[in-house]
Parts: structure tokens; sequence; C-alpha cells
């Protein structure tokens, strides 16, 4: 697909409100992250448990060793991913992670086909209600009303991922570019202790805690690059932080 074609289409999703409805989906979001991290202060734990729920739950219907090892790693992964969401107060799903930024597509992709069900749910739905309008069925009508307006959110989170994903696949090569010279850059810089914390979170069933990874570093190089990161880290959580008072995103 050519620049023009992909301009030509984000215009035509930009026309049917993905703009003015994402404005709407982060200010949600902000509000989504005020109440938990105000009201649910245990929401970490409780996530966590939720993950291990589903993980054991998938765990008993699974033969080979490779699913089941996939499984663990797919849990320990989203209970990383949470933290990160909580920490940085931004969805996966519609903020670019500027270190891995062709990463935010598979979540797009995830959001849009969830998006879609509850569309296909939504059909089915105000197809019976109809029904049970024109039959005089109580409580149809208000039940019509909310699965039109469930499916009107679900068809402008659709064209919400549309609309990013377009805009993602029309500079990907670059944003491809641009990830390899970080990743590049990482491994120089903390290629040994990387190696050490994917070790670690590798032969653990949970996710691992700092203490964890120490344990594991062998050199006065490893620590010291353990040291940087960690640094670079919260140097990086700083800036995201004033861009955030200072109106950004």
């Amino acid at each position: 697909m050519t620049k023009e074609e992909y301009n030509k289409k984000i215009k035509r999703y930009e026309f049917l409100g993905a703009l003015k409805f994402q404005n709407i989906v982060f200010k949600i979001e902000k509000a989504k992250f005020f109440v938990i991290k105000k009201l649910f202060p245990n929401y970490i734990r409780f996530y966590d448990k939720l993950c291990d729920y589903q993980k054991k739950k998938l765990l008993k219907k699974t033969k080979t060793e490779e699913q089941k090892i996939k499984i663990i790693e797919n849990a320990k992964f989203a209970k990383m991913a949470m933290r990160k969401e909580l920490r940085e107060e931004k969805n996966r799903n519609y903020h670019i992670d500027n270190n891995r930024p062709t990463e935010i597509k598979k979540y797009l992709l995830w959001n849009k086909q969830v998006h879609k069900n509850g569309l296909i749910k939504d059909g089915v739905c105000i197809a019976l209600l109809i029904g049970g309008v024109i039959f005089q069925i109580p409580g149809s009508k208000v039940l019509l009303i909310a699965e039109l307006l469930s499916a009107g959110i679900n068809f402008e989170c659709i064209n919400i991922q549309n609309y990013n994903l377009c805009r993602l696949e029309r500079i990907e090569p670059v944003l491809k570019k641009k990830e390899e010279r970080i990743i590049k850059k990482q491994i120089e810089d903390y290629g040994e202790v990387s190696e050490v914390i994917y070790k670690t979170i590798e032969k653990n069933n949970d996710i691992p805690t700092i203490d964890d990874i120490i344990n594991n570093i062998k050199t006065k190089e490893q620590l010291e690059q353990l040291r940087n990161l960690l640094v670079s880290k919260q140097e990086e959580r700083n800036k995201a932080k004033e861009i955030v008072k200072g109106g950004g995103r």
C-alpha cells in the first residue's frame, strides 16, 4: 500500500470519529488509573491471582511440554505488562513503547479482534431484541438501546484501531530501523545483565524480584550494567511524568 493510500484510509477513519473517540478513550484511561490507584491499592495482587487462576486452568488442559512453557511465559509477561501499565498509566494497546515501537501492532490487532467479537455479539442481540420489541416483551426496548450503544462503542473502538494500524504501518519501516538501533545499543550497554535477567525470568515460575536478579549476578560488570539500566529506566519514567504534567502525550 502506498503512502497516499494510507493517508486516504486515515482520513476516512478520522471522518468516522477516530480522533474524537480516541480523546474520550484517553480521558477514560486517565480516570481508570486514578480510580485503581486510589480505591484498589491491592489491584496488582488481584491481577496476579487472576493470571495464576487462568494459568492453572489452561495447564490442566495442556498435554505438551511446549504448550505448558508458553502458558507459563504468557502469564509472567501479562503480570509484567500490567505493572508497566499501572506505573506509566497507559494502556498497552493505545500507546507506543519508545524502546519497542513496533510491539504495539500485536496489541492493536488483539484489541481490534476483541471488539469485532463484541460487535458480532451485539448484532445477534440486537436482532433478537428487535423481535422482542415487535412482540412487546417487557424490557426489550431498554436492552435494545443498551445493545445499540454497545455496538456503537465497539464500532468506534475498531475504527480507532484501524486508524492507529494505518498510522503505524505507514511508518513501520522507519520504526523497525529505529527499534534495531535501540536493541543494538541496549545489547552494547546491558548485554550481560540482560542475559542474566532473561535467564532469571525463564527459570522462575513467577516474575522475579530485583533480589532474584542480583543473586544471579556473577561479575562487577553485570552489577554495573544493572545499576545503569535501573538509572536509565528511572530517568525514562521521570521524563514521561514531566510530559504528562505538561499536557503532552
